[in-house]
């Protein structure tokens, strides 16, 4: 066990880790695959899930619809993805994945949050009851401001 002072720097090298790995492992994915972390996200989210409107990938990607929707554009631009409008609801707009983006999405390898979201239902609720507590108290600690979160 781990005396008190070194504890904390423990605990701050570790986010320090997480984050510097997803760094750079997004730099990879854009030179080795020609995308970012957050559009193979959304890639896989609709190869596993279907079609999904802005809507609801925002809230998957814990996003504003404002901030996902020109991502969406570029990804359909791209071939990426396709869109439709809701057959019941014109106002709602429906992105599919491409041929193509589903390859892409079979190809790369998972993002730190894809593989966080792979593993962690495989945990116990005593462990995801623990680390759910453990990660609000380390956002409680760091005083996040609200407004950057998004």
């Amino acid at each position: 066990m781990q005396d008190s002072q070194s504890l904390p720097e423990s605990i701050v090298r570790k986010l320090l880790s997480l984050m510097r790995y997803s760094h750079r492992l997004g730099h990879r994915l854009h030179r080795e695959y020609g995308i970012s972390g957050r559009r193979l996200s959304v890639l896989r989210y609709l190869a596993e899930n279907g079609e999904h409107s802005v809507s609801e990938i925002s809230r998957y990607l814990n996003l504003r619809d404002g901030t996902v929707s020109p991502l969406l554009d570029c990804m359909v631009k791209d071939a990426l993805l396709t869109k439709r409008r809701c057959p019941r609801d014109s106002r709602r707009v429906l992105l599919t994945v491409t041929d193509h983006g589903r390859e892409l999405a079979a190809q790369a390898p998972l993002t730190v949050f894809g593989q966080l979201r792979r593993e962690l239902p495989n945990l116990s609720p005593t462990e995801l009851q623990a680390l759910d507590e453990a990660m609000t108290r380390i956002i409680e600690v760091a005083q996040l401001d609200q407004s950057l979160l998004e």
